[in-house]
């Protein structure tokens, strides 16, 4: 260990730690989002991050040696690592928290390795500095980010820290060898360096604001194209399936995950996403169509302002299938989602069938509570508009509605309303219901808004003693008018940043419900149910879309666009479960489609039999196959067979169109082992009866013809090839991508560091034209001197805080036998005393500047002398040490 110099670890801190920790705080802010699922907060991070740094650098400034330190570290990870791999966790339990434990001690390792070779190695942060800056590119090309604000500002705070960090560590240098140092003076230079080089970043950003513009109007517009030109091509349909994080979306114009958040505008599109027939009706004549849920948010983050999905509760109380991978004509069941909607009374199954067009198939939408889901086929003159399709089957209350209700006429609504209205104030008090589950859903943040909120919900539900009457007093309040008679409430997809900054946190919300009232749908969600659970009343909020009654042709069918994605509030009462209230004030223009709604898709012929099995034979002479069969639909009565009793049975394709996928290809295409669902729309075979329970399915399946005549053959194996290959494509896409970005950010790095090289070059050649300049002495007395300490500055022999004639007589002289202390000498008198310069004095300041350099360079080889001077941060020094020019 060494004496600790605290003048040089205070500075260390202030001016090379703290800003350090502060350029990790956009990446590690995208690292979270990147990690949402596993619930990685960006202030833990930091955190992380910051005990790691600062405890090294700490640490290691006493020269404590850095292998021992280290090796201690990694194992008292490793023990932590291994006890909690030991702990009584369950299995999801275990995977989040293990996967947690990883990230953060990945996260402080790097900040502690960092403290140490900031403390150790001169040029870390340089490198540091590129790194940060090439995985920003990654992080914004594997996150698909196509906003080109957002990717300046997170690239460009690190390339700003690369000049930065060049300027301080010369200058800590320079101070550190001073006995007497003015603190206020380096602040003050470190200040306004850092004020010069955002006003230079501000500016160019001003000047470039219009280009900027363009280059992102650019991207959208690409994005659009090459959407529109996958549409247009059967064979790239498949292109835009993403995973499940992102099948929220179908492309770049639309995206769900934007209402999880109060942001400043919502961006909406117009694209036709799907259609849904809606087998619900209030009466004969009069639908009543239903929400459709995506998903349901329980937690709320307000640091954030946004919120999150529980993972626990997702997967509970949601029926999340992915309909492309069940076969064809097949149901996918999980009745035991229909357990916690808790619904005992007024309940019924509604049936609705979803075609897909803007949205990716792969992302299940129903009615909530969907429990089964059946893809269908599509008729041939709709699949240029529907790339997919599929039955539902919901458990839904008779008391929902998705009707927007503020602006109805229809006296039938009206009426059906005030019914369930009425029905509801008779409903079960909340006592006796599970403690847990009244205390998870009925959760509040602590924080002054909130209190504020509760104070708010209290004074207009005084007097209400029903849980309906409450919720309507709520929505009342969203319609009630100001004391001009103007809506209190504005919905506006553009609420505006919060006026005072100095709002923590919950600005957005608090802006809205206190200040602005201006916000859209996830605004009044957001607020309604903080306003219900301060009251107890469980709360959750529902994200999906809104289903708007358009069209009287054509009744129980909706046409769902972009701006119909929506998020609500949903209310647990006891008995009726789970009932949606929408407190979003009127919202003309997604009740008004950007276009005519179209026709609703022709239900295609009722199958009459579906079998699923494998391949053993095919005869395309005789347009003949042999499939054992496993699974079989007879007039919707399933039938499974179990390993002992497996179906060898012939089909007649000689009418049959083949698919992989919705991709037709030729029967001589079908290989033997794949697995196929064979279709028949027969009506012969819709003749046949029921199997009887005690009927063997050798002796049932002598009811039918030998071979069965098949109409369509479907080849899903096929399918996941093409999407295999598509992926493929995708990964090799981002990696094209990774690889541009990385080639245009390091360019520009190596570009930064040619010009930092250059400049001490290009300063030596502009000293070197004003030395040969003879039309002033005193001019040329002074660019002599300048250049001569540039000149031995940059070799490495810097002046520092000698005098002028000792550094000329004791240093430069013996080392170089030049006659710099009688230059200094004449240089002196000529800038300090009166008395006139003698001819000899002249003479030697005419000559001194080719003679002196001529004996400093043959010291010299010219690689040494190239290598010197292109060293910036020895220019830098001599840039920050003033007396080397006086």
């Amino acid at each position: 260990m060494r004496k600790i110099d605290y003048k040089e670890l205070t500075l260390g801190l202030l001016f090379l730690i703290l800003p350090t920790i502060l350029i990790m705080y956009p990446l590690l802010d995208f690292l979270s989002e990147y990690y949402s699922l596993l619930f990685v907060n960006k202030h833990v991070l930091i955190g992380v991050f910051s005990a790691g740094i600062i405890t090294a650098y700490l640490l290691h400034k006493t020269k404590i040696r850095f292998l021992i330190i280290f090796g201690l570290l990694l194992l008292i990870i490793n023990i932590l690592y291994s006890s909690i791999s030991a702990s009584s966790f369950n299995e999801f339990d275990a995977y989040y928290v293990a996967n947690r434990f990883k990230i953060n001690t990945s996260i402080f390792v790097f900040g502690w390795f960092s403290g140490f070779a900031i403390s150790r190695w001169r040029y870390y942060l340089i490198v540091f500095s590129i790194l940060l800056t090439t995985l920003s590119v990654i992080l914004i090309s594997d996150m698909e980010m196509s906003n080109v604000n957002e990717m300046i500002w997170l690239v460009a705070p690190t390339v700003l820290y690369l000049f930065y960090v060049l300027f301080v560590k010369e200058l800590l240098k320079t101070i550190q060898k001073q006995e007497k140092t003015n603190y206020v003076m380096v602040v003050g230079r470190i200040l306004l360096f850092s004020l010069i080089a955002l006003f230079l970043f501000w500016s160019t950003i001003q000047l470039l604001d219009s280009k900027i513009d363009h280059i992102q109007n650019e991207i959208t517009q690409g994005q659009s194209d090459e959407s529109d030109e996958e549409d247009s091509d059967g064979e790239n349909e498949d292109k835009d399936k993403d995973s499940k994080d992102d099948d929220s979306s179908s492309g770049a114009k639309f995206n769900l995950d934007d209402y999880l958040g109060l942001r400043d505008r919502l961006n909406v599109s117009e694209e036709l996403l799907f259609c849904a027939n809606i087998d619900n009706f209030i009466n004969p004549t009069t639908p009543n169509p239903q929400y459709i849920t995506l998903y349901h948010l329980n937690q709320y983050n307000p640091t954030l302002e946004q919120f999150e999905v529980d993972p626990d509760s997702i997967v509970r109380d949601l029926f999340l299938p992915n309909p492309t991978k069940i076969p064809q004509y097949f149901t996918q069941v999980n009745d035991s989602v229909l357990v916690y909607d808790k619904m005992e009374r007024a309940t019924k199954e509604v049936k609705s069938t979803i075609y897909i067009a803007g949205l990716s198939p792969e992302v299940f939408v129903a009615p909530s509570t969907a429990y089964a889901c059946q893809p269908i086929s599509i008729e041939e003159e709709f699949k240029k508009d529907y790339k997919f399709a599929y039955n539902v089957f919901s458990e839904v209350s008779e008391l929902n509605s998705a009707y927007f209700v503020y602006n109805t006429q229809d006296e039938s609504i009206i009426n059906y309303q005030e019914n369930r209205y009425r029905t509801l104030r008779r409903a079960k008090s909340y006592e006796g219901e599970n403690e847990r589950f009244m205390d998870y859903y009925t959760e509040v943040p602590e924080g002054e808004l909130y209190n504020k909120i509760g104070h708010l919900a209290d004074s207009l539900t005084k007097g209400d003693n029903t849980t309906i009457d409450k919720i309507l007093s709520i929505r009342n309040y969203f319609l009630s008018k100001d004391e001009k008679g103007d809506p209190l409430y504005v919905y506006t997809l553009t609420p505006g940043k919060p006026t005072d900054p100095n709002i923590p946190n919950a600005s957005m919300l608090d802006e809205f419900m206190f200040n602005t009232h201006r916000g859209y749908c996830t605004y009044f969600a957001t607020s309604s149910l903080f306003m219900l659970r301060s009251l107890g009343i469980p709360t959750r909020v529902a994200v999906g879309f809104m289903t708007v009654d358009r069209s009287h042709k054509t009744p129980g069918w909706y046409w769902f666009y972009g701006d119909q994605g929506h998020a609500w509030t949903q209310v647990y009462i006891p008995e009726y479960g789970w009932l949606d209230f929408d407190m979003t004030v009127s919202n003309t223009d997604a009740e008004q489609s950007p276009q005519p709604d179209g026709t609703p898709p022709t239900p295609p012929t009722k199958e009459t039999y579906v079998g699923k099995g494998v391949i053993t034979e095919v005869d395309t002479l005789s347009k003949t196959m042999q499939v054992r069969v496993d699974k079989m639909i007879i007039n919707d009565n399933g039938i499974a067979l179990d390993s002992t009793n497996l179906l060898d049975m012939s089909f007649d394709v000689n009418q049959a169109k083949v698919f992989a996928g919705e991709q037709p290809i030729a029967l001589k295409n079908v290989k033997l082992g794949d697995t196929a669902v064979m279709v028949s729309f027969d009506y012969k075979l819709g003749r046949i009866r029921k199997k009887y329970n005690s009927e063997t399915i050798e002796n049932y399946m002598k009811l039918f013809p030998d071979p069965i005549t098949i109409m369509e053959v479907h080849v899903p194996k096929i399918e996941e090839e093409k999407l295999d290959d598509a992926t493929k494509e995708e990964e090799d896409s981002a990696m094209k991508t990774i690889t541009d970005w990385s080639i245009y950010v390091l360019a520009a790095i190596l570009l930064i560091l040619l010009v930092l090289m250059l400049l001490p070059i290009c300063y030596y050649l502009w000293l070197s034209k004003k030395a040969k300049n003879h039309s002033s002495i005193t001019k040329l007395s002074k660019a002599n001197y300048k250049n001569a300490h540039f000149i031995l500055n940059q070799m490495g022999i810097p002046r520092d805080h000698q005098t002028p004639m000792v550094y000329a007589r004791d240093v430069v002289d013996p080392k170089f036998g030049t006659h710099f202390e009688d230059f200094v000498k004449t240089y002196q008198k000529l800038k300090y005393s009166e008395d006139q310069l003698t001819n000899a004095e002249v003479d030697l300041i005419k000559e001194f500047h080719s003679d002196f350099n001529q004996k400093v360079f043959s010291k010299y080889s010219k690689s040494q002398r190239f290598f010197n001077f292109i060293k910036p941060n020895k220019w830098i020094h001599y840039m920050l040490n003033l007396n080397l020019k006086k």
